[in-house]
């Protein structure tokens, strides 16, 4: 059986085609639906119901600070052999990056905040801030899937502020993210299924 949390498959982004075309599919699925992209999809389903004179520049500032900032961290992580792959595959590898992460963000929410962002992307700062921590704390002892805990949390949002296209193309979508995690041997079903949840909860919970 596959250790789910001790695996280290020395790879890099994306992981190499070896196992035919559904490896390439599921690792084509794990790179698009990767969480920082998943966030990123997710603000910009958001900024649509913002209504602000400068939403687009603070739409781009957020990214800019949320998503472009802590995957190039990962990147540079990975130049310097620290992780094994943009994924962060291995689970003791990631808890002192995403904690990293978590300190910088909320630093930058906070400061967002002061400088008079949009309600609704501090409000959805400030929920993908409490999964990530809720993440940390989980991958201490188990390797949770953080790609379906962004798809859950993309399912809340989608079903919360229903886009009717979404909502029929989110469901087989967060299927396949699942399928593509198992396949790479990443995760369980279980880790997966409790990842969604996570995500889904949080979400569906907390946002206006």
């Amino acid at each position: 059986m596959i250790n789910n949390d001790n695996i280290a498959h020395k790879v890099s982004f994306p992981r190499s085609a070896e196992g035919g075309r559904t490896t390439v599919a599921a690792n084509f699925l794990s790179t698009v639906f990767s969480p920082a992209l998943v966030v990123f999809y997710t603000v910009i389903l958001r900024s649509y119901s913002i209504e602000h004179s400068l939403k687009f520049l603070w739409t781009s500032f957020f990214l800019l600070v949320f998503v472009l900032v802590p995957t190039a961290y990962v990147f540079y992580l990975m130049g310097q052999g620290k992780v094994t792959d943009f994924h962060m595959s291995v689970r003791e590898e990631r808890i002192r990056p995403l904690c990293i992460v978590f300190v910088y963000c909320a630093l930058s929410l906070l400061l967002y905040w002061v400088l008079g962002g949009p309600g609704a992307l501090v409000t959805l700062g400030s929920l993908c801030l409490a999964l990530t921590g809720l993440w940390i704390l989980v991958s201490l002892w188990w390797k949770i899937s953080g790609h379906c805990a962004a798809m859950g949390a993309l399912a809340a949002v989608v079903f919360a502020h229903p886009h009717e296209t979404l909502i029929f193309i989110l469901p087989p979508l967060a299927l396949m993210v699942t399928w593509a995690r198992i396949r790479l041997g990443s995760h369980s079903l279980a880790q997966t299924m409790a990842g969604f949840v996570l995500g889904a909860a949080v979400f569906w919970f907390f946002l206006p």
